[in-house]
């Protein structure tokens, strides 16, 4: 992409260790962990009994202090929203009120910011309800045998299942949820790219400012992997164990690390170009300097059945994605290398990712301070790449590189720092990516 003159201008995070752009922030550079037993989620998600198995699928990173009641206005929206949905939301608003829109939002036709020149754009991921809300109707098929005859699955449903229930779940709605609060008629787009979604709509966002389609959007993201039914699929990922303390088990880059920690979060951020900011006498907090999305199939994505073997060299992920989407990013930004501050790592304790991960930034960018996320909130499904792109803005506006919660065999190799540091440099590379082969990098600089 060319040289970028869109700016951030608000971040909003939902998050386990903080609500709040300036919370969250806090509690990186704190080193808190939100890492815990599934037993202390505030949800009605599902908790672990004393003989759970396998013990590291239930620990994770909730959210236990959020509620929606505080950011979902009119009420009664509520009650088509999931919880992924109302985080995003939340995160929204948190975002719309320190970009200092709050005031002429929701647009009107002669404010200053009118409905067309408004779009959102959201990475999500496959929203899945709870089984019990499905319960009723389930029952409503057994024969007096207790056998499930399927067929009756269409009647019983339409007698027992709330009307608007698909509404809650369904993947496009945290943007179709913030677009019509905010009376939004521009562009809308909801992407569905798993740890990349967040990113992806970041990206999609700039290209509508600079393209004049609009002059605000906002790009959000919000997932799960602790969530009922998403707990039932993990075999996608190496499943991470519990450690003593518990607030240590999500261990990106550590080589003894058994798998992945899940968690839940969203993420948004404003977006503006320079020009509009300065009319409106509004604050950036960092500049999108530049971003390149690469796509190089992992032997996961080719070989079947994928394997989640800890030993399965380069199965998961893809190096050469990373390392190109870094390359490209850094050409495109016009920078010299020594003024990158700081990654931001979507390292997750799986040893094969991470592995390519360390190769990858060990060829492009060595020697430069990174922070691992994931390690405070464990993997936060779709909403991580954006978790990941709040971090970098909040570093640049602090000028300051948080800490990673570490372990005594974290890998020595990446700057991984034990305390926090001024920030160093003019910019902050964000780094994401998949199991299947997508990367993306994004460039960060002081607005």
């Amino acid at each position: 992409m060319p040289q970028s003159n869109v700016v951030i201008t608000g971040v909003g995070v939902v998050s386990s260790i903080g609500i709040g752009g300036e919370a969250f922030f806090q509690a990186l550079l704190d080193k808190r962990s939100g890492i815990t037993s599934l037993a202390n989620r505030t949800d009605l998600g599902p908790k672990p009994n004393p003989d759970s198995q396998p013990a590291g699928l239930w620990i994770g990173g909730p959210v236990t202090d959020f509620n929606p009641k505080e950011y979902v206005k009119p009420r009664k929206a509520l009650k088509v929203m999931c919880r992924e949905i109302q985080m995003a939301f939340a995160a929204s608003q948190m975002a719309i009120q320190q970009a200092g829109l709050d005031t002429v939002l929701p647009a009107a036709e002669d404010g200053s910011i009118t409905p067309d020149t408004i779009g959102t754009v959201f990475g999500s991921e496959m929203y899945y309800g709870s089984p019990g809300e499905m319960e009723d109707a389930v029952r409503g098929c057994m024969d007096e045998d207790g056998e499930i005859i399927g067929s009756r699955f269409g009647q019983a449903a339409m007698k027992n299942v709330m009307p608007l229930w698909m509404l809650k779940y369904l993947p496009n709605m945290p943007a179709c949820h913030v677009g019509i609060s905010i009376n939004a008629q521009g562009p809308n787009n909801t992407l569905v790219l798993g740890d990349v979604s967040g990113p992806a709509a970041v990206t999609e966002s700039v290209s509508c400012l600079q393209r004049g389609n609009t002059r605000v959007m906002l790009a959000g993201a919000s997932g799960t992997r602790i969530g009922t039914t998403r707990l039932n699929y993990s075999i996608d990922i190496p499943i991470g164990e519990m450690y003593d303390p518990v607030e240590r088990s999500s261990r990106p880059f550590d080589p003894l690390s058994r798998g992945v920690i899940g968690g839940e979060a969203a993420a948004t951020v404003v977006l503006e170009t320079s020009g509009e900011v300065a009319k409106r006498n509004g604050t950036a907090l960092a500049r999108v300097a530049s971003y390149a999305s690469r796509f190089v199939p992992s032997k996961n994505m080719t070989n079947r059945p994928r394997s989640v073997a800890l030993d399965a060299t380069e199965s998961r992920a893809s190096r050469a994605a990373m390392e190109l989407a870094i390359e490209a990013a850094i050409q495109d930004a016009n920078i010299d290398v020594k003024s990158i501050g700081l990654i931001v790592s979507h390292a997750m304790g799986d040893p094969v990712v991470d592995q390519q991960e360390i190769a990858a930034i060990e060829k492009t960018i060595p020697g430069v301070p990174v922070t691992a996320t994931i390690a405070s909130l464990g993997h936060t499904g779709a909403a991580s790449g954006m978790i990941d792109i709040a971090t970098g803005a909040l570093a640049i506006m602090n000028r300051t590189v948080p800490p990673t919660l570490m372990t005594e065999t974290s890998d020595t190799t990446v700057g991984l720092l034990d305390e926090a540091k001024p920030l160093e440099g003019d910019c902050v590379l964000v780094l994401s990516h998949t199991s299947n082969g997508n990367a993306t990098a994004i460039i960060l600089s002081n607005p």
